[in-house]
């Protein structure tokens, strides 16, 4: 197998079970599990700068994302505390290591992307809150339009701010 497929491979099937350890865990394995995979993957990734960026971005709207449905009395961590869980901020971090690789095929898509996030964005939500210590504070039926919304915006809301960061990384490099 060509090196290039079997890190696309690696990299979906790695957030797969990512996602798991975060949700069923908790934030110390979150931490770990997160951490030894970015050194695993920035030491493998062609493109180290540009998923740098990527993290960055998702973690910035990841956590404007949860704050807003806690904010907004929609959602509920035992976690006592301002921002997300560090588990949540986590699953952003190894959500943001997949779009240029095994999600590129859809992250350049902007509408399907915005459409297919609006679909699985949600769902992953609620089979995180089934499966976590988190809870919804509001029913389903006020939660799920709030979530579509954010989620049909999220995937195109990265791709602009990573392509913007992106050229003035690079301009700013070539001086």
């Amino acid at each position: 197998m060509q090196r290039a497929l079997v890190f696309i491979l690696a990299n979906a099937a790695l957030f797969q079970i990512g996602w798991f350890v975060c949700v069923l865990l908790g934030s110390f394995s979150a931490a770990l599990f997160t951490c030894s995979l970015l050194i695993m993957h920035f030491y493998f990734s062609p493109i180290r700068i540009r998923d740098a960026i990527s993290v960055v971005v998702a973690v910035i709207l990841g956590i404007v994302h949860d704050v807003s449905l806690m904010q907004l009395g929609l959602v509920e961590f035992t976690e006592s505390s301002a921002f997300p869980p560090l588990w949540l901020n986590c699953l952003w971090v190894l959500f943001a290591i997949t779009l240029n690789h095994s999600m590129l095929w859809l992250y350049k898509r902007w509408l399907l992307a915005s459409l297919v996030g609006g679909i699985a964005g949600p769902l992953t939500y609620l089979a995180g809150v089934q499966l976590s210590s988190a809870q919804w504070s509001s029913s389903l039926v006020e939660v799920v339009p709030i979530i579509v919304g954010l989620w049909l915006l999220i995937l195109p809301l990265h791709r602009l701010l990573c392509l913007r960061v992106e050229r003035y990384v690079y301009e700013f490099h070539s001086i």
